[in-house]
C-alpha cells in the first residue's frame, strides 16, 4: 500500500510538471515603519529570488519615500536599482492610512465605518502617490495594490483614468474587475511572522497549494510583507525559506515555471483572454485613444484618436494635481482619425494626463514631459 501511494504521488507530481505555471512574488508595505527588524533593505531577498530566476513585485507605499526611514536615501537607491534589474514597483495606496478613521489597515475605502471616500479625496491620494514615485524614482507604475485590499468603484474609475492597467486584489481574477482594469488576485501568504517552529509546515502547505490551486489557476501569486523579508528578521529566515521554496519548484517544474512580475503575468493572461474592446463597455466600438508619441517627450508630442461617429469632442490635458493645463479640442468633429500636438511650454517636467471625451464616454492616458 505504501509503495502504491508513493507511486501515485510521484505520478501526480509528474503530471503537474507537464503544465506551465506562472509564478508571481509580491511583497507588500514597502517600506514599513517597523524598526524592530533592521536593516530595512530589499537586496538580500531580491538576490535570493534572482539567483533562482525569479522576479519581485514590490508594493510600495509612496509616502514612505519622504519619511524619516528614508532620510539617507537607501530605499530610493534600492528601488531605482530593482527596476533596472527587471523587477516591478506597484503603487500601494499613498500612505496606508485611512483619512476618515486614521486606521492603518486600509486607505481607499473605510472598512471600519463603511464609508466611501469621495472622488476628490481618492484622486488626491492617488495622484500624490504617483507624483512621489515619479519625483523620487522617475517611475510610472502600471499596477496597483489597494491597502488592505479595500477599494470601491470610485477607486477603479480613478485608476483607469490615471492609466493603471492592472490590479492585484480580491474579487474576480484573470479578468477585468472594472472596464479597463485587469485583476490578478493573490493566493496566499506563508511567511507573516514565520518562525523555526512553523518553517517546515508552511513550506509543505505552500508546495501543496501551488501544486493544486496554482496548477488549477495556471498561476500563483505568493505574498510576503516587509519587514519579515528583511535580513534582520530572525537572521533572514524568510529569505532562506523563499530560496528553498524556489529550489523545490525549479526541480519539480524545470523550464515549465515562468517567473513574472505582476504586470507581466496579468498582461500575458489579458492578451490571450477577452479583449478590452469586448469587456470595456464604457468605450463604444471604434472609439480609440492611442498612446502619445514620442513618450517621454520634449518639446512636443502627438496625441491621436479615432471617433466612430461625428459628435462633440473634448480633449484636455491635466497635471498631477488635477489642474487643467490645456484644452486642445472642445467642439464638433467628424468621424475618423484625428491627432493634435501638445507643447507644455513653461510647464514643469512631470506626468500629464490627457483625457478624451465623446458622447458621454471617456478615455485617458499618461505621458511624461522631460524638460
Amino acid at each position: 500500500m505504501k509503495k502504491t501511494l508513493t507511486l501515485l504521488l510521484l505520478t501526480t507530481i509528474s503530471l503537474f510538471s507537464q503544465d506551465s505555471l506562472v509564478f508571481v512574488i509580491r511583497v507588500d508595505d514597502i517600506q514599513s515603519r517597523n524598526t524592530t527588524y533592521m536593516p530595512a533593505g530589499l537586496t538580500p531577498f531580491q538576490t535570493a529570488v534572482e539567483m533562482r530566476g525569479g522576479k519581485v513585485t514590490w508594493a510600495v507605499m509612496p509616502h514612505r519615500l519622504i519619511e524619516s526611514m528614508n532620510t539617507n536615501g537607501a530605499l530610493t537607491k534600492e528601488l531605482k536599482n530593482t527596476v533596472v534589474r527587471g523587477h516591478e514597483i506597484s503603487q500601494h495606496g499613498y500612505n496606508h492610512t485611512c483619512p476618515q478613521c486614521n486606521a492603518t489597515g486600509h486607505e481607499f475605502y473605510c472598512v471600519s465605518q463603511f464609508y466611501n471616500h469621495p472622488y476628490s479625496v481618492q484622486q488626491q491620494m492617488l495622484q500624490q502617490g504617483m507624483t512621489l514615485l515619479f519625483d523620487s524614482l522617475g517611475y510610472i507604475p502600471k499596477s496597483f495594490v489597494p491597502p488592505g485590499h479595500y477599494a470601491d468603484t470610485t477607486t477603479f474609475d480613478l485608476l483607469v483614468e490615471n492609466n493603471f492597467e492592472f490590479l492585484s486584489s480580491t474579487g474576480v481574477t484573470k479578468d477585468y474587475i472594472f472596464p479597463g482594469l485587469y485583476n490578478l488576485r493573490m493566493h496566499q501568504e506563508y511567511t507573516w511572522q514565520l518562525t523555526e517552529g512553523t518553517y517546515r509546515s508552511k513550506m509543505t502547505q505552500a508546495l501543496f497549494d501551488i501544486r493544486t490551486n496554482g496548477m488549477s489557476d495556471k498561476y500563483f501569486v505568493i505574498l510576503h510583507h516587509d519587514p519579515f523579508i528583511r535580513q534582520g528578521y530572525l537572521n533572514g529566515i524568510v529569505v532562506n525559506w523563499m530560496g528553498e521554496l524556489m529550489d523545490s519548484l525549479n526541480r519539480e517544474f524545470g523550464g515549465k515555471i515562468k517567473y513574472k512580475t505582476l504586470s507581466e503575468a496579468a498582461s500575458s493572461f489579458r492578451d490571450v483572454g477577452t479583449s478590452i474592446a469586448e469587456t470595456n463597455s464604457s468605450s463604444p466600438e471604434g472609439f480609440q485613444l492611442s498612446q502619445n508619441f514620442p513618450n517621454p517627450f520634449n518639446p512636443s508630442t502627438k496625441i491621436s484618436y479615432r471617433l466612430p461617429a461625428s459628435g462633440f469632442v473634448s480633449l484636455r490635458i491635466f497635471d498631477m494635481t488635477g489642474r487643467e493645463v490645456r484644452n486642445l479640442v472642445n467642439g464638433y468633429q467628424e468621424s475618423g482619425e484625428h491627432s493634435f500636438n501638445f507643447e507644455p511650454g513653461s510647464e514643469s517636467s512631470g506626468i500629464f494626463i490627457y483625457r478624451l471625451e465623446f458622447e458621454g464616454k471617456r478615455l485617458s492616458g499618461k505621458m511624461l514631459y522631460l524638460k
